[in-house]
């Protein structure tokens, strides 16, 4: 866990175990679960933490009855991917060793994702009237994911973004912003809105995100919000207090705290999803946090990895009704399975070559391995 966790003497910091003589994930969870009584004690409603909350957390959520309805509304672009040994030095010259045409796109990516691990898309946003935008929406519709809510912008190309990846998997990009933030809130149809569950929103028009978070929240909507790299350079505040969940890196979490009211390391009324590359995630509520290493892997292709990471999580939570049947839950402990399968699905995308990837359950929990949750790190604050 990162050493900004913040805790007091009034803190209990319970780690389940190495693995060592653990024998299954029951064992784990009572040794834990006997730290947290001797904390909680008398008065332990009075501190914001429930002490029937279930400590048994269902590492199958696909085997779950609800199937959550999604709208994930931002960036659609067309993908061209280029591997390289190393990057050229300024005025050299390296050869391509692979290139990948593919769609792409935060939104887009978040849909597929979701469709991979049974739950139901639509995606919003804007492609430009040409061959790049109806290859992506036709990979879309491929997918499982309805894109009939999509813009065409006829007067502007697709978002075209050229990925260049290097022998250790890091990459840089160069894109154009194109026809990708031509939509607006207007455009959605109220139908489609009413009908989902979750809207899930990532980089665009600041008017546009909290535009939309309002008219989810006034349909009953739980909200999502991944602004991505550009957090402290747009006027996101509305759109980030209008939202249940967010989700960002490091380096966005310093950025948004420096720049707004918003800390996402220590939040106070909302859940913050901190992504940490190569060291897993971190998941801060206003009641404590939970943390997870991530899975080794030999990354081949960085792209996307965040967006995959989004996915698992809120396919894993939107599934659990106690999670959120009542906006999300603050209790730290809730996110167990969340963050593992969102490690699971960011570890499973690096090994891709695109930003797009399988995300089966299968995979997922192959990936995953066994008893992954010993190595959870668990921070519960009065």
């Amino acid at each position: 866990m990162s050493g900004r966790d913040g805790a007091g003497d009034d803190d209990i910091v319970s780690e389940p175990g190495d693995g060592e003589g653990v024998d299954d994930w029951d064992e784990t969870v009572a040794a834990w679960g006997r730290e947290v009584d001797e904390w909680e004690g008398e008065g332990s409603e009075d501190r914001g933490v429930d002490p029937s909350v279930d400590r048994d957390p269902d590492l199958n959520p696909d085997d779950a009855d609800r199937v959550p309805k999604v709208v994930s509304a931002g960036h659609i672009n067309w993908d061209v991917t280029i591997h390289v040994d190393r990057l050229p030095e300024p005025d050299g010259e390296t050869r391509i060793d692979r290139l990948e045409q593919s769609g792409g796109g935060s939104a887009a990516n978040v849909a597929v994702g979701l469709v991979d691990l049974g739950g139901q898309s639509v995606v919003y946003g804007s492609v430009g009237g040409d061959e790049s935008g109806a290859l992506a929406l036709r990979e879309l519709a491929s997918a499982g994911v309805d894109p009939g809510q999509v813009l065409v912008d006829a007067a502007e190309p697709t978002s075209v973004k050229y990925v260049i990846v290097d022998g250790g998997g890091e990459l840089l990009m160069l894109a154009n912003d194109g026809a990708n933030e031509s939509f607006s809130a207007a455009g959605l149809d109220r139908d489609t809105l009413a009908a989902a569950d979750h809207l899930h929103l990532t980089g665009q028009q600041p008017e546009t995100a909290a535009a939309l978070a309002t008219a989810a929240a006034e349909a009953g909507a739980t909200r999502s919000f991944d602004p991505g790299r550009r957090v402290a350079d747009r006027e996101f505040d509305a759109a980030l207090h209008a939202s249940d969940v967010l989700f960002v890196n490091d380096r966005e979490a310093d950025a948004l705290a420096a720049a707004t009211d918003v800390d996402p390391w220590e939040p106070e009324d909302r859940v913050v999803a901190i992504k940490l590359g190569d060291e897993g995630a971190t998941v801060r509520t206003p009641h404590g946090s939970v943390s997870h290493p991530g899975f080794d892997v030999d990354p081949v292709d960085t792209t996307g990895a965040g967006d995959a990471f989004a996915a698992g999580f809120l396919a894993a939570a939107l599934r659990e009704p106690e999670i959120t049947g009542d906006g999300f839950s603050h209790d730290p402990r809730d996110y167990q399975v969340p963050i593992l399968v969102g490690n699971a699905c960011g570890a499973v995308a690096t090994e891709s070559v695109t930003a797009r990837t399988d995300l089966s359950w299968d995979r997922v929990r192959d990936r995953m391995g066994e008893s992954p949750e010993t190595d959870l790190l668990i921070e519960v604050r009065g």
